[in-house]
């Protein structure tokens, strides 16, 4: 009889334990979108300014001799905010490369050089200015990893609960 007791204690921990680690890693992934759907809507209350578009092309690179080619959208701009002069680089906040060149073309599409187009500014740090917002994609996702908190928490109660019978 000592023996079912500790089989069924160690089946307890077991589950308290799996339903926890589950309500843990979703809740990870809760944080991590959260913060990605909070940095995506801070520049939408950016200050809205024209630019001038003075460079737009694809540059190329290779980052190891056996590695692909990557493709990179490079755009420059000038704006004044509060009466300076300055230039920007990015089309979105965070940026990266592609393989494929046509990607980093479609990036560049709406901004060829010469064109008029409208830049956000950070007031509070008006070299960090952006032409494209991020998606506000996170936020909308952000219940599917809660459901496995949701899960995970039931689990751990589960099992908890089954130290009672």
């Amino acid at each position: 009889m000592n023996e079912g007791k500790s089989v069924s204690f160690i089946s307890v921990i077991g589950g308290f334990v799996f339903g926890l680690l589950i309500a843990l890693i979703g809740g990870y992934f809760v944080f991590a979108l959260y913060v990605g759907g909070q940095r995506a809507r801070k520049t939408r209350s950016w200050v809205e300014t024209p630019c001038l578009i003075v460079k737009s092309e694809v540059t190329e690179r290779r980052p190891t001799p056996n590695s692909p080619m990557q493709y990179l959208a490079a755009v420059e701009y000038e704006y004044t905010f509060r009466g300076t002069a300055r230039r920007g680089k990015r089309i979105k906040r965070v940026e990266g490369a592609t393989s494929h060149r046509q990607r980093a073309e479609q990036k560049l599409a709406d901004f060829p050089v010469g064109s008029s187009a409208i830049c956000w500014v950070d007031s509070d740090a008006p070299q960090e200015v952006i032409l494209r917002h991020d998606s506000m994609a996170p936020l909308y996702t952000i219940w599917f990893p809660g459901l496995f908190v949701v899960g995970g928490a039931g689990i751990a109660v589960r099992a908890l609960m089954g130290i009672r019978g």
